[in-house]
């Protein structure tokens, strides 16, 4: 029968639409936060007041660490980190090479050096790879919890204090994740999120780095939020407070009307967590049943992912075609969110990385010293999709997308189970 064909191959869709996850949702109540802000006529905030400070209350307490700043991206959140823990020419940041190059860039803006590792093959930061990498310029790490999959941060923790680093988190997939119980961000020197529209806390635009640490505090506030923010936030007796009315140079302030929107988010993160776990799990099951194919971004006993996607690996010795086949095959059949994740191409691919420059200094070392056959691996055979979260409201929405990638993950597996045994029927003795 025609059905039975994939559509990739010419067949009808299961879907009788195509669909995409769409996030994040237009509640009633989000949009009346972004109507109230709007209507108050604060358009700029320029302290730390009304929704911002609401905003990074919620956050710190969320983390249980003392300092919270919104920033404008999570780009700027990350060079605030990065400049608040003290980096500048010649030192060099341990760096993960599977990763956002967001993670990354910022620190040529200081003239640090980001010193590629390669990953674990869940894409995590490898420690042990990333010791064999120190040299006496090394000063911090920068680890990424890819896809919401917290990394092992017990290694990493132990490698930083053998060599006394500071160590930075990119927790951009990660909101809500957590290692050993305790929030993903709050492990460090500093945590960077942001608040992109596609994020698990979406304000359009928008970012937050999070601080046990005073110092490194006041000198991300010195960084972009000069004037009325750094002179009545910062260290009256710190050595840098003299500068806190210019600043340095960078405005790096949240649009109100962004912060509005994600403020009322973080109350519910926790549940969207904990329901995102029923949605990975059944994802992953679906998905297994087409053979070759194998989720690699599960949450563990010690290490809860916020599953801001799932990742999966294709087998090519057993998916005829591998993961660009069945890439195709369920965009065909209606499915959109199943992509290849271009954007984080390893950072040994990109030319920035294998020539830096920086405005500030030119570099007499190299990003790139070691091979990354573990994230070429996963650059040639992964894909991933969405995870839903089931916020209030939008439950039944969410379980006709779980509906959705069942449907369509079932025929093909069935249609390859049909090629295979066929294959077995005609193959000679």
């Amino acid at each position: 029968m025609r059905d039975e064909i994939l559509a990739v191959d010419g067949g009808n869709s299961v879907l009788p639409a195509s669909i995409e996850y769409k996030w994040p949702k237009l509640r009633a109540d989000w949009r009346d936060c972004v109507l109230g802000q709007l209507d108050s006529g604060k358009l700029s905030i320029y302290d730390r007041s009304g929704v911002v400070a609401d905003f990074e209350d919620s956050w710190s307490k969320l983390l249980d660490i003392e300092f919270s700043l919104v920033t404008s991206s999570g780009t700027a959140a990350l060079h605030s980190a990065f400049y608040g823990i003290g980096l500048g020419p010649g030192d060099e940041v341990l760096c993960p090479t599977y990763t956002f190059f967001a993670t990354a860039v910022p620190l040529l803006q200081l003239g640090a050096l980001p010193v590629l590792v390669d990953c674990k093959p869940d894409g995590s930061f490898d420690a042990e790879l990333a010791a064999d990498l120190v040299t006496e310029r090394t000063k911090a790490i920068v680890v990424t919890h890819m896809w919401g999959l917290p990394c092992e941060m017990t290694a990493i923790l132990a490698l930083a204090d053998r060599y006394g680093l500071d160590v930075v988190e990119d927790c951009s997939h990660a909101h809500g994740a957590r290692y050993r119980g305790r929030p993903v961000g709050a492990f460090g020197s500093a945590g960077a999120w942001s608040l992109q529209t596609q994020k698990i806390i979406a304000a359009g635009e928008g970012g937050v780095l999070a601080t046990g640490r005073r110092d490194v505090y006041d000198r991300a506030q010195l960084l972009g939020h000069f004037n009325k923010r750094a002179v009545r936030e910062m260290d009256t007796e710190g050595p840098l407070y003299r500068y806190a009315t210019t600043g340095l140079g960078l405005k790096y302030r949240a649009h109100p009307l962004g912060v509005a929107f994600a403020a009322g988010q973080i109350a519910e993160l926790p549940q969207w967590i904990d329901a995102k776990q029923d949605y990975a799990n059944r994802i992953a099951e679906y998905f297994q049943r087409i053979d070759g194919v194998r989720a690699l971004t599960m949450s563990t006993a010690e290490r809860t992912s916020a599953h801001y996607a799932l990742l999966f690996e294709v087998d090519p010795e057993v998916v005829e075609g591998g993961r660009d086949w069945l890439v195709r095959a369920c965009n065909a059949e209606g499915i959109g969110d199943v992509d290849v994740p271009k954007a984080t191409s390893p950072l040994h691919t990109l030319e920035v990385f294998q020539d830096p420059v920086s405005p500030v200094v030119k570099y007499d070392k190299e990003c790139i010293r070691s091979s990354y056959p573990v994230a070429d691996r996963l650059a040639a055979r992964t894909f991933k999709i969405s995870v839903p979260c089931a916020p209030r409201g939008h439950e039944d929405e969410d379980d006709r997308y779980l509906e959705a990638v069942r449907l369509v993950t079932e025929k093909i597996a069935d249609h390859l189970s049909r090629q295979d045994g066929r294959s077995l029927r005609h193959s000679p003795l």
